[in-house]
């Protein structure tokens, strides 16, 4: 749900030049004293949000190693289209500078999103990746079309504490559900608390409050047509990724419990987990072979304990590529589901700063090749090589702040059908927003 034009658009835009010191440059300062740290450039972002990232320290012999991770830090935090480091030589001592230019504080655009199941829908939006110069992401839209979504969404990534964020899920949605045959309309609010675990570990603690409506009879737990289900979330993860926007080395990995009903109001009574692991494998210098696994599982029995639009319908451009999801959905779903994707992504056009129109944005174009496999079922007897499903294909992949990736990709089925497949955000991170 992003605006894919502006991408697209500053991809031929040209690109703005700065200097950077080399890694042999920087390595020759390393023992060097450093007698201060400056930044530059920060218009809107508040000073302790950069400096809060910087583990280089006055006083101590510079660390080339460690200086090149609060770089990575900082970009990270994805709100500048470039963090650069200048430094002056004082004899033995050096002064750093560290150089930023800063995303567009707030973007009002033309958002779009498409599913397989939905297509397209288009509608005005309103985004910011840095409210109040605090790194808080903020983006509000309401879309028309396939399906109509309003959607407001708040992450404020470090509070206070190591790490204490606190994000937050509005929306509305009504769309027609085609493979389970009714129209439905949901409202869903969702707040979250996490926190780092040492320096690669996760944990995350959050509430949901989901209600669904369907205008037929049968496709709820209630007779009145309307679910109301209140669930409690866990998740711990791991994350070593060397780069979040464009990941070339580490792990990315999750574990999720999230119970619904049971001693909690409202309706239904299940067990959900996710089992999501993710590796990010370098080939060579710049090419990267990334392997990923999605188990969901869930207890109950569809119908009683689990409503039926909780279920998984595989096919399409965030499961199995290759596949139309109104075709393979239809026999290939259930409430548990398998989830193995590999791709070799192979970089175009390496992430550069862009100017357009005045603003300045960070893009990039990659290349990958993709085999998908999967598997959904509601009984342990059902799980087996006959639902099975294979693709493979290749793509194009635009790089973008706040995004992740925008990919448009052309999948083939075992039998030599194709289909072509757009969509936003990796298919690893896709997966896990796929349902509803």
């Amino acid at each position: 749900m992003q605006p894919l034009f502006l991408a697209l658009i500053a991809l031929v835009c040209s690109s703005a030049s700065a200097a950077e010191l080399s890694r042999d440059a920087l390595d020759a300062l390393a023992g060097r004293t450093v007698s201060s740290i400056a930044i530059e450039g920060n218009r809107i972002t508040r000073d302790y949000v950069i400096y809060r990232e910087v583990r280089t320290r006055i006083g101590h012999p510079l660390d080339a190693e460690i200086l090149r991770a609060d770089l990575q830090r900082l970009d990270n935090l994805d709100i500048f289209s470039s963090v650069r480091v200048r430094v002056e030589e004082r004899g033995d001592e050096i002064d750093l500078t560290l150089r930023v230019r800063e995303l567009p504080f707030a973007i009002p655009y033309v958002s779009s999103n498409v599913t397989d199941e939905d297509g397209w829908s288009f509608g005005p939006a309103l985004k910011s990746v840095n409210m109040l110069g605090r790194d808080i992401f903020v983006a509000g839209y309401a879309l028309f079309g396939g399906k109509t979504t309003f959607l407001l969404d708040l992450d404020y990534p470090w509070i206070a504490a190591n790490h204490l964020s606190f994000h937050l899920d509005l929306s509305r949605i009504k769309r027609l559900n085609e493979l389970d045959g009714f129209d439905e309309e949901s409202i869903e609010l969702s707040p979250a608390l996490g926190l780092y675990i040492g320096e690669s570990g996760r944990a995350a603690a959050g509430v949901s409050y989901f209600r669904f409506r369907s205008d037929r009879d049968g496709h709820t737990l209630t007779p009145d047509n309307t679910d109301q289900l209140l669930q409690v979330a866990l998740r711990a993860g791991y994350d070593t990724r060397d780069n979040w926007g464009d990941p070339h080395a580490g792990w990315l990995n999750e574990f999720e419990v999230r119970r619904t009903g049971g001693p909690l109001p409202g309706d239904g009574d299940f067990w959900t987990t996710h089992i999501d692991l993710r590796r990010f494998q370098p080939v060579g210098t710049t090419h990267t072979l990334v392997a990923a696994s999605l188990l969901s599982l869930q207890s109950g029995r569809v119908g009683i304990d689990l409503p039926e639009y909780m279920d998984y319908h595989l096919g399409g451009s965030n499961s199995l590529r290759g596949y139309d999801i109104r075709e393979l959905g239809t026999t290939l779903a259930g409430k548990n589901q398998w989830l193995g994707t590999l791709e070799y992504r192979v970089p175009l056009l390496p992430r550069r700063e862009y100017d357009l129109f005045g603003m300045t944005s960070n893009i990039g174009l990659s290349a990958a090749l993709f085999a998908d496999g999967g598997m959904a079922w509601d009984r342990g007897e059902q799980w087996g090589r006959q639902r099975l499903r294979m693709g493979f294909g290749a793509g194009l992949r635009v790089l973008a702040p706040a995004v992740d990736m925008m990919r448009m990709d052309i999948g083939f089925d075992t039998e030599g059908h194709w289909k072509i497949h757009i969509a936003s955000f990796s298919k690893m991170r896709a997966q896990r927003l796929r349902l509803r």
